[in-house]
């Protein structure tokens, strides 16, 4: 490039800079005859006046300035003109061939196809990169960004903070509009899970999560709604907001269940939203309310910790110690090092509130427990470490929260159903406390006796829908409930009235399904084989007497109903690895069309609400600095659309959220973006 062409190119990107704002000036109305007579050359379609500034002249695809003084002539406007980058984009004649582009979904195509330059798609992608990405609407504002898209991209008027966060309004929107078609067309009963969250200003969201499963058999969940609720969180106020919510999706004809944590207040809020809606829901709500099976495991495993507090507190504080200095850390390091251990990993302090964190605190640091004794000897202060005996009880301990850790693992998941897995888990930690309340290890006796009297409270009396859910799992069918209670209760009575309660409710719910969806298969099966069979019009009138002795047959003898076809059938073999449930039923759906539709609507229930948990934080229900810096309205639709976007980009279904956290001041300019309450 010859000094001149650098001095040109240096000169456009000053004089863009010098522009400052990102927003196309409007050229001016001036029409003065003296303007229209040095307009006569051609070059004069490719530029516009500069408002305000008549010896100036903007390129009107790449939006740089240039002299425009009649004295200078025109030359250098020319050969802008047949350089210019942005023109080459610009001109829909000539489309460039590229070789990695994206669909409107998102999804990368590598193919060669034509590309032109589309300014309100590259809007709309910016502000899907922004609720991705948890970018402060500031972010068009900064030089840098705004150097960056230039070079870039020209031609691409970067719009004002303002504009984007319209833009992110209307991507939720959208995105929202996408959600409610799908919910009236495309998916059977809806199941919700709802748990509240605080902001660092101590404000109270209700996060609320729609869980159902498509036509073509596909789990699905998303964040409906994410209120800001006033205090006081009574049942009332709680049971209020979402049921404000259900309403403004009308999604109250569809309603399955819904899933709680384990407290008063949320009793209330299922007992409310069934006088509600009881209309809409399977026989009068009755099954409506699911206990989270993860937060009463919490408080269970929390009973029994209770008996070895001393020793976790001092493996705690000994955790703490060296987190608490960057000097100690680094000794402590040191000591890693001499030892030959993994470096890269390190010590969580736990939430003691939470068991889970407890047990992954005390895994980490018994792995490094040589260390922590060496650190005794290096470092005087270090004089309340763990003894011999609390490492010993803290090594026992996680050994017998292993099991309850991938329980809980279990329930949590969100990708497969779980409705069919809580009866076996449930039976699993029942005979494990019953199995180590007669440990010959005093400490693991007594956490087992603790945690089996909780266990009674909660689950001596099984949750009957989920129970059935087992059922519909052609791996068991009534083979595990039958095994189960018989273990727990022998072959006496009460082993028996156990399971036929679970027959009964399975029974009750098919024939409530039965009368909802169901007509006579068979006879329309049969009568279409018939007709299909026939030559011609001599053939059907013979066979109208034939068709009349099967459908008499079918009355006297009523076939069996699709569930005792499918009880009585062979269970599917456990040794089967790769068996996926929901592909079962969408294989077996045309044969069972009344039992798939149960079956879509109960495999759909979460056992837990840690799920919701997974689209913010692992450290339990506080917004970050984030979100908790934005205005309500902002934080729904931003935590909304970035779940529903997730769902909608399948690229990027597995790449976890970015958590990002901003300082508060950039987000203090922030505007509001305003939607109907």
């Amino acid at each position: 490039m010859s000094t001149m062409d650098s001095n040109e190119n240096m000169a456009e990107v000053s004089s863009v800079l010098r522009c400052g704002s990102s927003q196309a000036i409007e050229p001016s109305n001036t029409d003065s005859s003296k303007t229209n007579k040095r307009k006569r050359s051609e070059i004069w379609n490719h530029y516009c006046e500069v408002q305000n500034q008549k010896d100036k002249a903007k390129c009107n695809y790449c939006r740089f300035i240039f002299s425009a003084d009649p004295k200078n002539g025109t030359s250098h406007l020319h050969k802008h003109t047949n350089i210019c980058k942005a023109k080459k984009f610009h001109d829909k004649k000539q489309k460039i061939l590229i070789g990695t582009v994206t669909s409107k979904d998102g999804v990368p195509l590598n193919e060669l196809v034509p590309y032109s330059f589309d300014q309100e798609r590259s809007r709309e992608d910016l502000a899907r990169m922004v609720i991705l990405q948890e970018m402060p609407f500031t972010t068009v504002e900064h030089p840098a960004f705004q150097m960056f898209i230039r070079n870039l991209r020209p031609e691409f008027h970067i719009v004002s903070r303002t504009t984007l966060s319209s833009d992110c309004f209307k991507t939720y929107e959208k995105e929202k509009r996408r959600l409610e078609d799908l919910f009236k067309t495309n998916c059977g009963r809806i199941s919700l899970t709802s748990d509240m969250w605080t902001s660092n200003q101590t404000l109270g969201y209700m996060c609320l999560t729609a869980h159902y499963i498509t036509n073509d058999w596909k789990l699905k969940k998303h964040i409906i709604n994410f209120k800001l609720v006033p205090s006081p969180h009574t049942g009332l106020v709680i049971s209020d907001a979402i049921a404000n919510c259900i309403l403004s999706w009308n999604i109250e004809k569809r309603l399955g269940s819904i899933t709680l944590d384990n407290l008063s207040a949320n009793t209330v809020v299922a007992t409310e939203l069934q006088k509600q809606f009881r209309k809409d829901l399977l026989l009068d709500g009755k099954f409506f309310h699911v206990r989270c099976c993860a937060h009463i495991l919490n408080l269970i495993v929390k009973d029994g910790l209770k008996v070895v507090e001393g020793a976790i507190h001092r493996i705690r504080e000994a955790v703490k110690y060296i987190k608490s200095s960057q000097g100690r850390l680094e000794l402590f390091m040191g000591i890693v090092k001499q030892f030959k251990m993994n470096g890269k990993k390190r010590i969580c302090i736990d939430v003691p509130t939470r068991w889970n964190s407890t047990y992954l605190m005390l895994n980490d640091a018994i792995e490094f427990k040589d260390v922590f004794m060496r650190l005794v000897a290096r470092d005087p202060n270090f004089d309340n470490a763990p003894t011999e005996e609390d490492w010993s009880q803290g090594i026992i301990i996680c050994n017998f929260l292993k099991a309850f850790h991938l329980i809980t693992e279990v329930f949590s998941q969100t990708k497969n159903p779980t409705a069919n897995l809580y009866f076996y888990e449930i039976w699993r930690i029942n005979m494990l406390l019953i199995e180590e309340s007669r440990s010959q290890n005093a400490v693991v006796m007594m956490m087992a006796l603790k945690m089996q009297e909780k266990f009674d409270k909660y689950w001596k009396e099984c949750s009957h829908i989920l129970a059935v859910g087992v059922v519909l799992d052609p791996r068991h069918k009534m083979n595990l409930i039958i095994y189960c209670f018989q273990t727990i209760h022998g072959n006496g009575d009460r082993a028996s009235f156990e399971i036929n309660k679970v027959r009964e409710v399975l029974q009750t719910f098919y024939d409530n399904y039965a009368i909802l969806y169901g007509t006579n298969v068979s006879l329309v099966q049969v009568d279409e084989r018939v007709s299909t069979s026939q030559g011609g019009r001599h053939e059907n009138r013979f066979m109208h007497g034939y068709k009349e002795f099967i459908h008499g047959v079918q009355v006297t003898q009523p076939s069996k109903s699709e569930l005792e076809t499918y009880l009585e059938e062979k269970v599917h073999p456990l040794e089967d690895q790769n068996f996926d449930i929901l592909q079962y039923w969408k294989f077996n759906e045309s044969k069972y069309p009344i039992l798939s539709r149960m079956v879509r609507d109960i495999l759909a229930i979460p056992v837990s609400t840690v799920a919701s948990e997974s689209a913010f934080s692992t450290a339990g229900r506080v917004l970050d600095d984030f979100r908790s810096s934005l205005s309500p309205n902002t934080v729904e639709v931003l935590i909304c659309a970035q779940d529903w976007l997730r769902d909608s980009l399948p690229h990027l279904a597995d790449i976890p959220p970015p958590h990002t956290k901003y300082k508060v001041e950039d987000y203090e300019t922030v505007v509001d973006i305003n939607t109907d309450d």
